[in-house]
């Protein structure tokens, strides 16, 4: 169905149940489906919700989150995939944003190690609220190698009412895009559905180096 729309590439998304991409029988039925219908995969999306606690301050939450981003990158070397998205969600601990940095910069230097050995590289996604802005910034800061780079959410950037304001900052480290419009809230509809400055987005992108 994808391919009959008129597209040569996908995205495989966070749920791993869905496409079997955490499985080997199930990564030969994806290749096989690539193959048969002339399609390639941009990136592979690390497992939601059980791969986005990488800034946990419970310790063996963040190391289950990190073994299940290992999952995703190894499907990605497998499947032969360049990217790996991975998100910083980390829970209730809003009170505790230096802790919360430090731990996704823990795990993001783990990841990374990982990446560069099946020769993948990791994604880490843009989503709202000033929390989140801080730890992303910490983590793309200090975690500065061309393992980890950035995916431009402009869905997420219009909840945040933030505009362009993450691709500004990350997009000399920009990796792959989640492009999708709404009106303030997370809805995923198409472009032009919501009120994303679409032109502005485009304009932006013409200038980096991407």
């Amino acid at each position: 169905m994808i391919r009959a729309a008129g597209f040569q590439v996908l995205a495989l998304g966070a749920g791993p149940a869905h496409a079997a991409y955490d499985k080997p029988e199930g990564r030969r039925g994806i290749r096989q489906l690539m193959r048969a219908h002339g399609l390639c995969i941009d990136s592979v999306h690390a497992p939601f919700p059980e791969g986005d606690r990488l800034c946990s301050l419970d310790e063996g939450e963040r190391l289950e989150s990190v073994g299940q981003c290992r999952v995703a990158i190894e499907a990605a070397q497998d499947l032969e995939v360049g990217i790996v998205v991975v998100h910083l969600n980390a829970g209730p601990h809003l009170d505790a944003l230096d802790g919360m940095a430090g731990q996704g910069v823990r795990s993001l230097e783990a990841l990374a190690q990982s990446a560069v050995e099946r020769g993948v590289r990791v994604a880490v996604e843009n989503s709202w609220g000033e929390p989140y802005a801080t730890v992303l910034d910490r983590v793309l800061t200090e975690v500065d190698c061309e393992a980890v780079g950035f995916c431009y959410d402009s869905g997420h950037a219009n909840v945040d009412r933030a505009g362009l304001r993450d691709l500004h900052a990350y997009g000399h480290r920009l990796l792959t895009m989640h492009l999708h419009d709404n009106s303030g809230e997370d809805s995923h509809v198409l472009p032009y559905e919501g009120d994303v400055d679409w032109p502005e987005l485009m304009a932006t992108l013409g200038e980096l180096d991407y």
